[in-house]
């Protein structure tokens, strides 16, 4: 009777090879369909903003716009963490955004009779900022020239640093908020963004 029994379940077909082929399958297609999205996700991900304030030692002079010892030491520090985000996250461009704060900056500009000569650090002592504006876009410079010293000082890597400035007119939060004509340390900040010019 078993031997019967036995012959009989041999010559029935088993589905449950079919089903668990058919389950594996749609298993393996689900994983690199969640594993595609995830990489992509990660391709398209914003980079992180990295803030230098006056809290962390990222701090002018009144008026100023060359960098202290203090300044570069600190910024020394951050490099680390902008170099892991340049390659983390494939960049190619980095903006340098200057903040100030909305105290009056009187004064005569020279920037447009020098600007042609930006990127050169022998010309940074000589600039007059007339405003804000030109303060923040100084301070963007000098840090600017000071990151393409050390993180392609060759351009071999075709990293390209851009010098921009927000002025007073952009609050913590990047809300359009123009500041009042009070000293405010947290309105003076140096922002540094990622973005990626070419196609990966």
């Amino acid at each position: 009777m078993a031997r019967t029994n036995r012959r009989t379940s041999d010559s029935e077909p088993n589905y449950w090879i079919g089903y668990t082929d058919l389950l594996s399958n749609t298993l393996l297609v689900l994983l690199l369909i969640i594993s595609l999205t995830a990489l992509e996700r990660a391709r398209n991900e914003k980079p992180p903003l990295v803030p230098l304030t006056e809290k962390e030692s990222f701090r002018f002079g009144t008026g100023s716009y060359m960098l202290s010892a203090d300044f570069v030491k600190a910024l020394n520090g951050r490099l680390p963490e902008i170099k892991n985000t340049i390659r983390k996250y494939d960049i190619d461009v980095i903006e340098v955004v200057g903040h100030t704060d909305g105290q009056p900056s009187p004064g005569m500009s020279n920037l447009d009779l020098l600007m042609p000569e930006a990127g050169s650090n022998r010309t940074m002592g000589k600039y007059q900022a007339g405003s804000n504006t030109d303060l923040g876009l100084l301070r963007a410079l000098a840090v600017a020239n000071y990151l393409r010293t050390k993180l392609d000082p060759n351009g071999k890597h075709g990293l390209i640093i851009r010098p921009y400035s927000a002025g007073s007119l952009i609050a913590n939060d990047g809300r359009f908020s123009p500041a009042d004509t009070r000293s405010r340390a947290d309105r003076r900040r140096i922002e540094v963004r990622f973005t990626r010019q070419r196609q990966s």
